[in-house]
């Protein structure tokens, strides 16, 4: 048995950060977490009902939350609301890179770069930038947003939801410099299908450290779930060359929240989702958004011995 996911228990997990308000629409998570030099980060999005996404925060991070090093705000870049951010650092220059989804006003999404920065305390957010928007036509003609970002050697890849009219699906984007972008001619590259026959997207992509594969985590819904916009759950595909992807649990999520029955959302939010997961060797940090019992959203992080 290779390329197994760990396995884990939000249910049982550390809540790292709560919203300030209780009940629906109230969100903190969609974590990025990013390692720069000797400092490790974590990067928040916060919501609530009035204000949606109205920022995104920029810890640093030591086996919990530390200072603030940097803060965007959805007013000071004039736009509705921001999501998951990205974190990545240039392959040859060893600049930071910070990529934002931007809801510029009736659900205009575009994807956008800040100016490279020595340090993530240097991003300047006001520099922000579409690097990424919808192609009429395409499988992403209505909304791209919530990028997930690697670098392997010195290609970009940048996996992100793509709305086609119906739902939004996991598509992958390729650069040689993060600022230009080609289309993968697979897309979507997780397509709807069994428990998730709604929505997908993929929130991280890591390499299993027992076979050459990569793990793919995606958030997926399925049309008969309650708030199947936003109540997703996480699944694992695997791919050996980040083009093609397999779907390894078709037959129900691998991670949920217990404020439903860990494998539905058909009446109660079983929601987690946004997946990131930092690597300490042999053990792994895993960061999720997590519904709570009242219908709120928390960061909650756990940990696990990687399966060899």
């Amino acid at each position: 048995m290779y390329a197994t996911a760990p396995t884990v228990d939000f249910g049982e997990a550390e809540t790292l950060l709560a919203p300030d308000e209780t009940g629906q629409g109230n969100w903190v998570g969609a974590p990025c977490s990013y390692r720069h030099g000797e400092t490790t980060y974590l990067a928040v999005r916060e919501r609530d009902t009035d204000r949606r996404g109205h920022r995104v925060v920029v810890y640093e991070y030591d086996d919990g939350i530390g200072d603030v090093a940097l803060e965007v705000t959805a007013e000071a870049l004039g736009v509705v609301s921001i999501e998951r951010a990205s974190l990545v650092t240039h392959p040859r220059t060893g600049d930071v890179q910070l990529y934002l989804p931007l809801d510029r006003g009736g659900n205009d999404w575009v994807i956008a770069k800040c100016a490279d920065a020595s340090s993530v305390e240097a991003v300047d957010p006001t520099t922000a930038r579409p690097v990424l928007r919808p192609r009429p036509g395409e499988t992403d003609a209505g909304v791209v947003k919530d990028p997930a970002i690697v670098t392997v050697g010195g290609r970009y890849y940048m996996f992100y939801a793509g709305a086609d009219g119906v739902s939004e699906r996991a598509h992958l984007a390729t650069s040689v410099d993060g600022e230009t972008w080609t289309r993968a001619e697979h897309n979507p590259v997780v397509e709807r299908g069994y428990w998730h026959d709604h929505h997908t997207r993929v929130s991280a992509v890591v390499p299993a450290p027992d076979a050459p594969v990569w793990l793919a985590f995606y958030d997926g819904s399925g049309v008969a779930d309650e708030g199947r916009t936003w109540n997703l759950r996480t699944g694992v595909a695997v791919s050996t060359d980040l083009q093609t992807f397999t779907d390894t649990c078709p037959d129900g999520p691998l991670y949920s929240s217990p404020a439903a029955d860990r494998r539905t959302g058909l009446s109660t939010f079983g929601t987690c989702r946004y997946l990131d997961v930092l690597r300490h060797g042999d053990e792994w940090e895993l960061f999720a958004e997590v519904a709570r019992e009242d219908g709120s959203f928390e960061l909650r992080r756990a940990t696990a011995s990687v399966p060899f």
